[in-house]
């Protein structure tokens, strides 16, 4: 009896996968990269891991807002992007990068009127904004046991740069650890392709135009390092930023606020970590006037509690001002940890005060264990037609108090910081000048306020 062959099994369709080309660079100094942190990588500046990374986070910070549990978040996340054990559906292929030769951020060497050089005990960054360069400018020391003298170099000769002491015996400039180098803002380039079924195209598209527009390569993107510039490519980021509502009363995922259009990049940039500094410790608004008529760039005390806090919870520091102001907390912790407090010509000599979360003393566990919060604050430079604009970005992240246990850490000593020091009441923000300007608002409230108020708007 003649057997009935089976129907072979129907095939099945591969799906229909979508390819990118974009070309990028960067349009502000780029930091890191490598696989040693802080250090940039000459051979490999740009690796597709650390663009998976950034798509990643931006990918959450956007379309993850719709799930409603980190579970389903996560297996969302991972059947895109991948995991350790399941493959992702986008493939990220790096091309065509190149980069010039990277160059120290900052210098203590300062110019004089005579073309010469003069060592002073703080960087000088050009056109770079110090305030977001602080994690790579080292530091500089005289040594106390010899004349403070500021040491000079003639025109022409090296200058050096980093963390430094006076060598007590020729009072020369001896480098104990030298400074980040930088890739020079316009300097890298590179060919971004990406391979993936378009049934996530939607959700690359998103996490791509969010990248390139909001975020950077490299380290301390947040502070607007390593900033991009579509050169070319079929990704219209206009389009696809414009059908975000950026609203903090609704809980959008960003409220993005810019300032006037720059001509060049690194001024944008500027402006907005400006801004931003002055929000913290701006003269008239975060800190008093100095009392030195002869030295009107020396800000008097903080109008922010915290330092008084510190001189509160410390007394025995040899401080030589009494806390005097009426609120006590640490408000500021909740715009990014760790913080790190030193106070000037008083307090302990060489140690800072470190605010930061889920420290673990040592007599607890076998290491020292102290983790960042990520700052929700962005400040950037953004390219549009309008030329390059100054950015200030607030992310809907969690509040810093969500994230764990905060510690005050001096030495191998801790002291933990309660929500209610963070997350201030309306009547203990009354007492906070920074806040009560602004109705006694939120720190991240008054932050848009502030920006605001300095003339930029909200798009």
């Amino acid at each position: 009896m003649p057997r009935t062959v089976p129907h072979p099994p129907p095939e099945l369709k591969k799906p229909e996968l979508t390819t990118w080309t974009l070309k990028l660079k960067t349009i502000t100094p780029m930091f890191g990269g490598s696989a040693t942190p802080r250090e940039v990588d000459p051979a490999n500046p740009v690796r597709a891991a650390s663009v998976r990374g950034h798509l990643r986070f931006w990918w959450r910070a956007t379309a993850g807002a719709q799930y409603t549990s980190a579970e389903e978040l996560f297996k969302a996340e991972e059947a895109i992007w991948g995991s350790d054990n399941v493959p992702g559906k986008v493939c990220i292929r790096i091309l065509e990068v190149a980069a010039s030769d990277p160059i120290p951020c900052c210098t203590y060497y300062h110019r004089r009127k005579d073309g010469g050089t003069e060592l002073k005990t703080y960087p000088y960054f050009s056109d770079y904004p110090g305030y977001a360069l602080f994690p790579f400018q080292g530091k500089a020391k005289r040594d106390k046991k010899t004349r403070q003298v500021a040491g000079k170099l003639r025109k022409g000769q090296d200058r050096f740069q980093g963390k430094a002491k006076r060598d007590k015996k020729t009072r020369e400039i001896t480098i104990i650890e030298p400074p980040s180098n930088c890739f020079k803002e316009g300097s890298v380039r590179f060919t971004l392709c990406l391979l993936f079924p378009n049934e996530v195209k939607h959700d690359v598209e998103l996490a791509v135009a969010m990248w390139v527009r909001f975020g950077g390569i490299g380290a301390r993107t947040r502070r607007g390092c390593g900033s991009l510039e579509l050169i070319e490519g079929s990704l219209h980021i206009e389009d696809v930023v414009a059908q975000r509502e950026n609203s903090l009363l609704t809980k959008a995922p960003i409220v993005c606020l810019v300032g006037k259009p720059k001509g060049k990049a690194v001024k944008a940039w500027k402006d907005a970590v400006e801004t931003y500094k002055e929000f913290r410790q701006g003269k008239a608004f975060a800190r008093n006037p100095g009392s030195d008529p002869k030295n009107p760039a020396k800000l008097g005390r903080s109008r922010w509690p915290e330092p008084d806090t510190i001189r509160e919870w410390f007394p025995d520091m040899g401080w030589k001002h009494k806390p005097e102001h009426p609120a006590r907390g640490f408000p500021r912790a909740d715009l990014g940890l760790p913080i790190v407090f030193h106070f000037q010509e008083e307090g302990p000599e060489d140690e800072n005060f470190v605010l930061e979360s889920n420290y673990t003393p040592s007599s607890e566990s076998e290491h020292e264990l102290g983790s960042r919060f990520a700052s929700p604050v962005i400040t950037k430079a953004i390219k549009t037609e309008e030329g390059y604009l100054p950015a200030i970005v607030l992310l809907d992240s969690p509040h810093v108090w969500q994230a764990g246990k905060l510690t005050l850490r001096f030495e191998e000593h801790g002291q933990r910081v309660t929500e209610e020091l963070v997350n201030l009441s309306p009547q203990e923000r009354e007492k906070v000048l920074p806040l009560k300007q602004f109705g006694s608002k939120s720190i991240r409230e008054a932050l848009v306020e502030f920006v605001k108020s300095k003339g930029y708007r909200q798009v």
